[in-house]
């Protein structure tokens, strides 16, 4: 166990006093990145803002100051986001290997009459071959030796050899690249369902939930080894790695003498340790890593002019809060005694701060002198610098690094590898972030809580009420008493019997409640022209006529094909990006333990990586699939496809059990050069002919259409289409 231990972190923890030895070359590049992480961060504090504000709008329905009052509210920002992600994530999507087109043919034109002509031409010329190998050997007048005979070769063999061999090598390597790209999308499906304890789909549509209340939401790419420090990311793969580094940091205080006798930390050491002995094996993984950082933690360059891509940045901050005890387990380095670092609360906000922002990027920041132990978080920016092609992890106010500056764990073509996904994108040359759909739902959710407060209010200022003069009743205590009657009670007041109570109390008149006044239907109107919602969507019914609703729900859908192609690009890129870090950082051997001893891996440069196979995600593979519509389309193409020559039945079976969403395996189904079943029981059917042929009329083919094969055809679903029209009866009419 100690070994295991050892292996899973390499770097010795070094307790930073705020006398540690920093160069003033780094000393000074350390205070520059603060200062422009800082003011990266300033000058997107606006819109980070509003994604703050957004949240609090989805999470409630109304703002923190309405809430207090106690105000009528009405989620519909939350129903709206919630139905958003259930239409544009619905699963998984389905990965394909897709290869960079090539001309992979030097000679061969990729004509097939060409490649016919060939090999007609080489038959022949082997044909030539055969018959002056069989001939007998002529003298050679000369030299009086046999001389075999020579091949009279047609025109063009050499060319025609030439072509094959051209043709054989192409699709040679045709065939490879194909079972690579193969192994690869099986490869990144298993680093899919990996991902844990946030499962890759309840993370992605988190990310879809986060990018309609935030504007934009972020995927991550990492990779997790076995041995090494773990990647600072927020997700991991489920596995040991953090309770071993956990027990190390606390090995390492108990070997520094940090630990008192009666600490608890001993007596978690103890534990812990007792804990592992127990377990029959520890289990490391490694593999691709989804992290999904939160919308105001990634601080992209103020220069940058578009969020997908990044387009325009120089450099892209994620940031992290920590405790000191993880700080001090991923990078090995000591906060926890130490004043120079600045403390942050939970939520991302600053306690306070003990850095000296010096305006001069070339003065040397003054390295403060720890004044004790400091309570509270701390700020980890992961800082990656385009220009220099090296990433930078800080901690705010700490004037050390955390990690020596180095190259990005991850190889993609991007550089970072973070990527953003945007809905709402706009042109602005103010704004980078655009407006969300909580943001351009604000003001029809604040005016839908207002009418609803307004009708409230407006209600309880219409209850009944009476007056009595003074000195009707004959005791003060009189109208107290009628006030607090409760329902089927009776009260005695000094009143003469003579008296009616109408002649004491009078009817105060109040307003009727005007229900045009809290009309709410104008705000989902400006709903469905906004965010393209309508009201029947949200469980109210509408006046509107069925065509209109009809037109509603187009329109709706429209929105939401546009916002399934900006995903299916996003993830797209995110999986082209994840198949490039598979193919450089996993082996062959963990490749085949994955996916099977059929895997080809074959070993690629930086260069193949970048252009030769790629992934992507087939389009409209993470919606709702309609089904119906893929059936009825396959009736119409499948019977076209089985006149035409040279489909494989294979396939045609295998697609259509896709089709119909059937898990059959055809490989174990499929055998080559076996008739179909139909003709196995026609054949088993035919009567025996016992050594002759058989008798006139005997054979069903030969009388007519009574004796051929009777098997009723399948009926067909009836339907306004053309395709199913050939089985229906036409009406008499």
């Amino acid at each position: 166990m100690a070994d295991e231990l050892d292996d899973t972190q390499n770097v010795s923890a070094t307790s930073y006093d705020g006398e540690a030895q920093v160069s003033p070359q780094d000393a000074n590049l350390i205070a520059r990145l603060q200062r422009r992480i800082r003011d990266d961060k300033r000058f997107h504090q606006p819109a980070f803002d509003r994604m703050r504000r957004n949240m609090q709008l989805a999470m409630h329905g109304a703002d923190a100051d309405w809430l207090k009052g106690k105000n009528y509210t009405a989620n519909i920002t939350g129903r709206h986001v919630k139905q958003r992600a259930s239409a544009l994530y619905a699963k998984n999507p389905r990965v394909v290997a897709k290869r960079r087109e090539q001309m992979d043919f030097a000679v061969w034109d990729e004509n097939p009459a060409s490649l016919q002509l060939a090999v007609q031409t080489i038959q022949a010329g082997q044909m030539a071959q055969q018959v002056a190998a069989a001939a007998p050997p002529t003298v050679d007048p000369i030299t009086g030796m046999a001389v075999p005979a020579q091949p009279e070769l047609p025109p063009g063999f050499d060319e025609a050899m030439a072509v094959m061999q051209d043709y054989q090598q192409g699709t040679q390597r045709r065939q490879v690249l194909a079972r690579f790209g193969k192994t690869l999308e099986i490869l990144f499906s298993n680093q899919m369902n990996e991902q844990k304890p946030l499962v890759f789909k309840t993370g992605l549509k988190q990310l879809v939930r986060r990018t309609c209340v935030a504007c934009v939401g972020y995927v991550e790419l990492a990779f997790q080894r076995q041995t090494g420090p773990r990647p600072g990311l927020e997700e991991q793969l489920a596995d040991s790695r953090q309770r071993l580094d956990h027990l190390n940091a606390l090995a390492e205080q108990q070997a520094e003498g940090e630990m008192d006798d009666d600490a608890a930390e001993r007596a978690e050491l103890e534990q812990s340790i007792a804990a592992l002995q127990a377990e029959p094996e520890i289990v490391l993984r490694e593999g691709l890593i989804f992290d999904y950082p939160r919308a105001t933690r990634v601080i992209p360059d103020k220069r940058c002019t578009l969020l997908t891509g990044f387009v325009g940045a120089h450099h892209l901050t994620v940031e992290y809060i920590y405790t000191c005890e993880e700080v001090k387990e991923l990078f090995g380095v000591d906060l926890s005694g130490s004043a120079s670092y600045t403390a942050y609360k939970v939520g991302g906000e600053r306690q306070e701060s003990t850095v000296n922002d010096v305006p001069d990027d070339n003065a040397v920041p003054e390295i403060q002198q720890p004044t004790g132990k400091k309570q509270g978080l701390v700020c980890v920016w992961k800082h990656y610098d385009k220009a220099s092609g090296l990433v930078y992890y800080l901690a705010d106010g700490c004037k050390v690094w955390l990690r020596p500056p180095a190259a990005p764990d991850v190889f993609v073509e991007d550089f970072w590898p973070v990527y953003a996904l945007v809905f709402n994108e706009t042109e602005s040359e103010n704004e980078l972030f655009p407006p969300s759909d909580v943001e351009l739902m604000l003001d029809m959710q604040r005016e839908h809580n207002r009418s609803r407060q307004g009708m409230r209010e407006h209600r309880h200022a219409a209850r009944p009420r009476w007056v009595a003069g003074k000195g009707a009743f004959g005791s003060e205590e009189d109208p107290n008493v009628i006030g607090n009657l409760q329902p089927l009670q009776m009260a005695t007041v000094n009143m003469s019997p003579e008296q009616k109570i109408q002649d004491i109390m009078q009817v105060v008149p109040v307003p009727g409640v005007d229900m045009n006044l809290y009309a709410t239907e104008p705000y989902f109107g400006d709903l469905q022209l906004v965010v393209g919602a309508q009201e029947s969507q949200f469980g109210g019914v509408s006046k509107a006529t069925a065509t209109e609703s009809a037109i509603a729900a187009n329109s709706t859908a429209s929105t939401d094909s546009s916002s399934i192609d900006d995903l299916d690009a996003f993830l797209s890129v995110v999986a082209r990006a994840g198949g490039q870090i598979l193919m450089r950082e996993m082996s062959e051997e963990q490749v085949k333990k994955i996916v099977g001893v059929g895997a080809v891996w074959p070993q690629m440069s930086l260069a193949d990586i970048a252009g030769e196979v790629y992934l992507e995600v087939a389009a409209g593979s993470t919606g709702k699939p309609n089904q119906a519509v893929e059936v009825n389309n396959w009736k119409i193409l499948g019977p076209l496809l089985q006149t035409t020559p040279g489909i494989s039945p294979y396939w045609f079976g295998k697609e259509t059990a896709r089709r119909l969403d059937d898990k059959l395996d055809f490989t174990e189904a499929y055998e080559a050069g076996l008739p179909s079943i139909v003709a196995q029981n026609q054949l088993a059917g035919a009567p025996p002919v016992p050594g002759g042929p058989p008798e006139p009329g005997s054979d069903p083919n030969a009388q007519g259409g009574e004796g051929a094969d009777k098997t009723p055809a399948p009926p067909t679903q009836g339907g306004s289409d053309a395709a199913f029209g050939s089985n229906q009866v036409e009406s008499p009419v």
